[in-house]
């Protein structure tokens, strides 16, 4: 019969699972992060394309076409 201590020291981490799951963890975060930062900058992007049309658009001018790529049809992908 084992007693409480002996289970639990049994289900403990060594040092070397301790280490594996710090870097499981870190890689987890870090990849994460990059996909922030990706979004981040794609999100960044597409808002100052945004920002260039509604500033032409505020200024009232008639060329503002050139600025947007024209929609591709559905079928032509």
């Amino acid at each position: 019969m084992t007693g409480r201590y002996e289970d639990e020291e049994y289900l403990e981490q060594d040092d070397e699972e301790q280490e594996t799951a710090g870097r499981r963890k870190s890689l987890i975060a870090l990849a994460v992060m990059a996909v922030l930062v990706v979004a981040g900058v794609v999100l960044v992007e597409r808002l100052r394309d945004v920002s260039v049309v509604q500033d032409c658009l505020m200024t009232r001018a008639t060329n503002c076409n050139d600025l947007v790529e024209s929609p591709v049809p559905a079928n032509n992908r």
